[in-house]
């Protein structure tokens, strides 16, 4: 198990296409079971407007994209189911093919009901570290345009 997974948080994917829905659930999703890290980089661009509507007129930003980033990284175990489908998925990715990714956080209330956060990405910039001496780790980046779809903890 990985220092991701022994915190509590959860990870699942499975194959898909860039007209893949983002999933809801992890129901149907392989678990990736020996991840050390996947934590969510948000980006937005913005353009500055000059609006002149009124007599003074301002200045806005506008937000004209929004895009994610996940930096993962894990164990390397050949076993593993979700190792499988991100490897398969990077070897893939220029012909279309995505990951439906589910992420689960630990329960940190007597809710029953996790943070909650989905997307549909890109499996880029994969990498395996094999040395003498060290463990096996692979990391890759999940690419991911427009915003995950985030269910806070209720």
């Amino acid at each position: 198990m990985g220092y991701f997974n022994a915190l509590g948080y959860r990870f699942w994917v499975k194959k898909g296409t860039t007209a893949s829905a983002v999933p809801t659930t992890s129901t149907g999703l392989v678990e990736v079971l020996s991840l050390t890290n996947a934590g969510i980089q948000a980006q937005s661009d913005t353009q500055d407007v000059l609006d002149y509507s009124s007599t003074l007129g301002y200045k806005t930003s506008l937000v004209t994209g929004q895009s994610y980033t996940i930096p993962m990284a894990m164990n390397l175990d050949l076993k593993d189911s979700g190792y499988k489908e991100l490897r398969d998925a990077a070897d893939k990715a220029a012909t279309g093919v995505t990951v439906q990714w589910y992420r689960e956080s630990p329960e940190m209330d007597a809710s029953g009901n996790p943070e909650t956060v989905a997307g549909v990405a890109f499996v880029t910039n994969f990498q395996e570290d094999i040395q003498a001496g060290n463990v096996a780790t692979v990391s890759f980046t999940l690419t991911g345009y427009g915003a995950p779809t985030w269910t806070a903890e209720t």
